[in-house]
């Protein structure tokens, strides 16, 4: 529609620069820009024209007037007529600005006829929802049937179509409704997702909760081994994600508190001149690097990419131990390799905080 504005506008002003603008009497060839203008002019009307199904009889007569203007200007121009050039270039472009204004009106009439009946934004937005709902169901493995809604959908637009706005919103009420079902239904599959996924790792921390309060029991901090005790009672019969949590950041706490006495009693065998050997080292390593592999587990919930790789650093501390049984393994490099994955992963985590 803009376009025809532009071509009726353009139309109009050369026809007035044409009238108004003196025309050289030495120079034939000055003329070549209105049959240039001219020609540009019957183009655009003749695929505006082709483009349409139908054609009122008042345009058709138009455009063959323009073309017998166009062919005169073209003779005018041959011979070195100026004024009778002039006039028939005024005539030819007044033919066509009409037969622009006419289909610049015709187009106004078809889009406000279409446009109520075609387009309905609530229903545009419904449909994006469902295609949204979709997407969960399959990401969650859900076994939700989507032919009634899709079903309700087509309906909905085909009466759209009509223009029965009051059977296409109660429809909608419809499709609405059944969303908002189904949403709910999905929401529920989540959380027992959810719980399912925190009991697995409740039930991962109880197996480093055994070894804690072993440790804990070695440096003698008997404290720790009750809090530690009650936390591992709580994650077996723990039945919500928030209750796993809270112990387990427990447990973190007394990691930490347990590791940090294993270095300070280190420091005083080493201050001992009691050197450990190089195996030994490396299994300390390990045990400081499975705490924040547990630190990190904790704090990954929902990461795929994250428990990717903390599944793999696991799997290399595995290997790592397997290789510490011969003392004369170098494991140095394999150590560096998961520190370097697991500074990854905590770096990642941050950023999605």
């Amino acid at each position: 529609m803009n376009r025809s504005y532009t071509i009726c506008a353009i139309f109009a002003i050369t026809s007035l620069l044409v009238a108004s603008v003196p025309i050289p009497s030495n120079a034939a060839s000055n003329l070549d820009y209105m049959l240039t203008i001219a020609e540009n002019a019957k183009r655009y009307c003749k695929a505006e024209i082709e483009a349409r199904e139908t054609v009122e009889p008042k345009m058709k007569e138009l455009y063959l007037g323009s073309i017998s203007e166009v062919d005169k200007l073209e003779s005018a121009i041959s011979a070195n007529d100026m004024k009778a050039a002039r006039e028939h270039f005024v005539l030819a472009m007044q033919k066509m600005r009409q037969i622009n204004l006419m289909i610049n009106q015709l187009e106004i009439v078809e889009a406000e006829r279409q446009s109520p009946a075609t387009k309905n934004p609530v229903l545009d937005r419904l449909e994006m929802n469902v295609e949204k709902l979709k997407s969960i169901s399959i990401k969650l493995g859900a076994s939700i049937d989507f032919q009634e809604i899709d079903e309700l959908m087509a309906v909905a637009k085909q009466v759209q179509t009509t223009g029965d706005t009051q059977k296409t919103k109660q429809l909608i009420d419809n499709i609405y409704k059944k969303g908002t079902d189904i949403y709910q239904t999905l929401k529920s599959i989540n959380e027992q997702n959810k719980i399912v996924r925190a009991k697995a790792l409740a039930e991962k921390y109880t197996e480093r909760i055994n070894i804690l309060i072993i440790q804990a029991k070695e440096l003698g901090l008997e404290d720790s081994v009750s809090k530690l005790e009650q936390s591992k009672t709580i994650l077996l019969s723990a039945n919500s994600t928030s209750q796993i949590k809270q112990n387990i950041k427990l447990i973190i706490v007394q990691n930490t508190l347990i590791e940090k006495l294993k270095v300070e009693s280190m420091e005083d065998v080493k201050r001992s001149e009691i050197q450990l050997s190089k195996q030994q080292q490396a299994y300390s390593q390990l045990g400081q690097l499975e705490t924040k592999i547990d630190v990190l587990s904790g704090n990954s919930e929902g990461n795929n990419i994250a428990i990717y790789y903390l599944d793999k650093v696991e799997m290399l501390i595995e290997s790592v131990k397997i290789k510490l049984k011969d003392p004369s393994n170098d494991v140095s490099k394999n150590i560096k390799q998961i520190e370097r994955l697991l500074l990854k992963v905590e770096k990642m985590l941050q950023d999605t905080a």
